[in-house]
């Protein structure tokens, strides 16, 4: 948490060895500031992304079939109201990142840049001077540790610190974005591992945490108050300088939970409080920066695929009668024409040139599986039909403003439709699909035709598409208008 340490403590620091005249400014503004930021940052972010991993809670202690300790029981969740906000826990989390990222990056500046980073390097011999503070603290040994500012157990615990948070930035990237970056989500040994890597990162700050407080209160008034003045003299000798510190400490304190009370309490804007919103808006936008078209999801042998495939909802898959499904693809909007609805049956699409996919699905719970599906790339569908272009021409690279920006899709009951960008559609792995392990999709799959599109999340994967249309604005988006991102890129 802080940068202060007393010399019975392995995370508090060392502070009574200092001379009266020594006795100032020993914690920076900058420093404490961040230190404080931090740590309302870092609880939030924790908050949230318990919610997040609610929906996929696999992570346990133990062999075989035998667990010691689950991650967690359902009371945990339900104790803390964790269960059942994915949607939220994903916006909050996808906002206070940026705080996060911008308040460490300051304090890693600032400690560079001011020659602080001297304090907090471990030097030669670290090790075992670190467990001469460990053997001291639990009273086994007399043996004083070096009388510095940062002890030897104190360099390594703030430097590794440091070290997680920059870890827990590039595991979450690999995990928001693993098609988009995949190449760090391969060094980071997979999805999978990086979700893993992520959250024992997560339980390594609650430990360090609980750890740090512990100390703290140990510590003593004078340390504490160290970390909010800057200076480590007794509060008597410098009485207005201590009042305005702590004055300045605590308006803060409530404009900081003014502020969250009023963020949660903001009005809604589909599904989330509209600050989030206008986060997340800008995030889709940030991430269309590093999209390219050229990032395609990593394809895999037959050997790979999963035999029994998950379900990944069952929204607009009541009441079905394969033999009356027709695809509706609507050419325009606001057409009335007679010729302005093309209806197609199965064995139009599947007449169509066929392609084999095999990649790794991954559903916006966290849960991902290797499956194998079969179908008609969506763009020799549109240039087949003559679909997607202002101009009822076939779409043409050359000419991307006859594109129109947005497919929007739904089930024969329009409970169930989506809104994707047409870039995302053209790309060469997005598939009508027909077929699941070389056999017709089952109906709970979404038989007869589904959408596979290998760079979005599982809830842009429709199944049973029973109508299709072309918009150059959002087109609605069930889960959009229920707190999720619009665009839900991998």
């Amino acid at each position: 948490m802080g940068n202060s340490i007393p010399c019975n403590s392995f995370l508090i620091e060392n502070t009574n060895h200092i001379p009266m005249k020594d006795k100032k400014n020993k914690h920076p503004l900058i420093i404490r500031w961040t230190h404080w930021i931090n740590f309302p940052v870092l609880a939030i972010m924790i908050w949230s992304g318990l919610m997040i991993y609610w929906a996929n809670d696999v992570y346990r202690l133990g062999w075989g079939d035998t667990t010691l300790v689950k991650f967690f029981p359902d009371s945990f969740y339900k104790t803390l109201k964790l269960d059942a906000h994915l949607a939220d826990g994903m916006a909050y989390h996808f906002f206070f990142m940026w705080l996060f990222f911008i308040n460490g990056f300051i304090y890693v500046i600032y400690t560079i840049l001011s020659g602080e980073w001297r304090y907090l390097l471990p030097t030669k011999g670290a090790l075992t001077q670190t467990w001469q503070v460990l053997l001291h603290d639990l009273h086994l040994s007399k043996k004083l540790p070096p009388k510095v500012k940062y002890n030897a157990a104190q360099r390594i615990a703030y430097t590794a610190t440091i070290i997680m948070g920059f870890g827990s930035l590039i595991t979450g990237l690999a995990i928001y974005k693993p098609v988009q970056f995949s190449w760090l989500c391969n060094l980071l040994g997979g999805y999978k591992w990086a979700r893993v890597e992520h959250f024992a990162l997560t339980i390594g700050y609650v430990l360090f945490f609980l750890i740090h407080v512990v100390q703290v209160i140990l510590s003593g008034w004078n340390n504490f108050q160290s970390m909010v003045t800057g200076i480590e003299t007794d509060a008597q000798n410098n009485r207005k300088k201590t009042i305005l510190s702590f004055s300045v400490f605590i308006s803060m304190f409530m404009v900081g939970i003014i502020l969250f009370y009023l963020l949660m309490h903001a009005s809604d804007d589909n599904g989330v409080p509209k600050p989030l919103r206008k986060m997340m808006d800008m995030n889709e936008k940030v991430g269309k920066k590093f999209y390219s078209g050229q990032h395609l999801a990593k394809e895999y042998p037959k050997s790979k695929s999963e035999t029994k495939v998950r379900v990944n909802g069952d929204i607009g898959m009541d009441d079905f009668d394969p033999s009356k499904w027709k695809l509706a693809i609507s050419r325009h909007p606001n057409d009335t024409s007679p010729d302005s609805t093309l209806l197609l049956n199965i064995n139009d699409i599947k007449s169509l040139t066929k392609k084999d996919l095999i990649f790794d699905f991954k559903c916006i719970e966290g849960w991902n599986q290797i499956t194998f599906w079969g179908g008609t790339k969506f763009i020799d569908f549109l240039k087949t039909y003559h679909l997607g272009t202002h101009s009822g021409k076939a779409p043409d690279s050359n000419h991307p403003e006859d594109l129109y920006q947005y497919v929007g899709l739904m089930t024969p009951d329009s409970t169930y439709y989506v809104g994707i960008d047409m870039l995302s559609m053209l790309q060469s792995q997005t598939i009508l699909a027909y077929q699941m392990n070389g056999l017709p999709l089952p109906i709970d799959q979404g038989a007869p035709l589904r959408l596979i599109i290998p760079i979005k999340y599982g809830v842009k994967h429709i199944k049973r598409i029973g109508f299709i249309y072309f918009s150059d604005t959002r087109p609605k988006d069930y889960w959009f208008e229920r707190g999720y991102e619009f665009d839900a890129a991998l």
